[in-house]
């Protein structure tokens, strides 16, 4: 039986995957509803800051413009691991974005228009303080002039992505969707102060959450959100040891815990290993329980929410990192003209984000699917994603 639940699976990946190898805007009708159930709550989550898809006709949206604009993305559907109970189905695979960078006279206009911009008096990036642009500038510089050879260059770009779906007459639906790009060997894109666009993007997407929980409210709510408040108020206090978390809230078979950096976690061990790992990381950690997208079938409940990690990282500990960094990539093996593009890759990042203070505040998404055990909510999915907002060329190692 699994067997074969599996393949009708696999033909339901290797059909989502054809629509984005032929990226025919004429066929996205077909194409959504064949994927996807137009009565039922669907939500997709992007790699982008405030990416958030919610219903029917905004996913049509999202698909249309990735077959116009984004990369040309490709599945490693033989990969996917599936987490199968009842009618309800968790599937995370992993696969790659193609994106070409090209040395011309269009794409340095489009950064010297950047640059224009952060001094127009207008946009929300020219508010900010003369030394916070100028290192964002800088920072962008080490990227658009570290051209490697050839005129075009093309990269693949490591992606996931995660489906939750659901069995109605024997026909399987996507109900959420989320891609995201692992965050390895850079800070994350995007972090939260007084200034810019990052904060304001985070704000419309919660009040765009508020204003859908609000509108599909279901009695699962009541009984989840308490979970997940006390999952936020408890997963980083270290007073309470990692496998008491573990036996708190989450399930003890078929877990799958993925996190930020493409890491997954399939045991108690792994589990108790990544909360090990964020503590060492973060200081701080806020998830959204209130505005927590929540939906359900006969065996399960699957969320969706935004979060903030926390830390406060002083110039002499982001110097003394980036040193390290230093002579560790100038020992290494690699090409020299690569170890220069990535010193000064690092020392361009390291400004920009001491410009910005010490305070550090990164937004993050958070997906989860829970089952009942013994009376109890528990955690057999979840995953930690990055909003990604800069695709450069040499910007970091998750690019094969």
């Amino acid at each position: 039986m699994n067997n074969r639940i599996k393949g009708e699976i696999r033909e339901l990946l290797d059909y989502f995957q054809e629509g984005y190898i032929q990226r025919d805007i004429s066929k996205a009708d077909s194409f959504m509803q064949k994927l996807f159930d137009q009565n039922e709550n669907i939500v997709l989550i992007g790699t982008s800051s405030g990416e958030w898809c919610m219903g029917y006709d905004e996913v049509k949206e999202l698909f249309i413009s990735d077959w116009k604009y984004w990369g040309d993305l490709r599945m490693n559907t033989d990969e996917a691991e599936m987490i199968i109970f009842g009618e309800t189905a968790i599937v995370y695979t992993t696969g790659s974005v193609k994106y070409s960078f090209s040395s011309d006279k269009d794409a340095y206009s489009g950064y010297l228009g950047y640059i224009r911009e952060c001094f127009d008096g207008v946009s929300l990036d020219s508010k900010r303080p003369d030394w916070m642009k100028v290192t964002d500038i800088n920072w962008a510089l080490a990227h658009i002039l570290s051209q490697w050879e050839g005129k075009v260059r093309d990269y693949l770009w490591d992606l996931r992505i995660s489906f939750i779906l659901t069995q109605n007459k024997g026909v399987w639906k996507i109900r959420q969707l989320q891609f995201s790009l692992p965050v390895v060997g850079h800070l994350p894109d995007v972090r939260l102060d007084e200034y810019g666009y990052d904060q304001k993007i985070f704000d419309q997407e919660t009040r765009k959450l508020e204003k859908y929980a609000e509108h599909n409210a279901s009695m699962d709510e009541k009984d989840i959100q308490p979970v997940i408040h006390d999952f936020g108020e408890d997963y980083l206090d270290k007073e309470m040891d990692p496998s008491s978390i573990r036996e708190k809230y989450f399930s003890s078979e078929d877990l799958l815990a993925i996190d930020t950096d493409q890491s997954q976690y399939m045991d108690p061990e792994g589990i108790d290993s990544m909360i090990r790992k964020h503590r060492s990381c973060f200081e701080g950690f806020e998830l959204d329980h209130d505005n927590c997208l929540v939906n359900s079938s006969h065996d399960a409940i699957w969320i969706a929410t935004h979060g903030v990690f926390r830390k406060v990282i002083t110039e002499s500990e982001a110097l003394e990192h980036l040193v390290a960094f230093i002579k560790k990539t100038e020992s290494s093996q690699m090409d020299d003209k690569d170890k220069l593009f990535r010193i000064r890759r690092s020392i361009a990042e390291m400004l920009k984000e001491n410009a910005r203070g010490e305070e550090y505040k990164w937004p993050f998404r958070f997906e989860a699917v829970l089952v009942k055990e013994n009376g109890k909510w528990l955690f057999r999915y979840l995953q930690f994603s990055l909003p990604f907002n800069y695709i450069l060329e040499g910007k970091t190692e998750a690019v094969q």
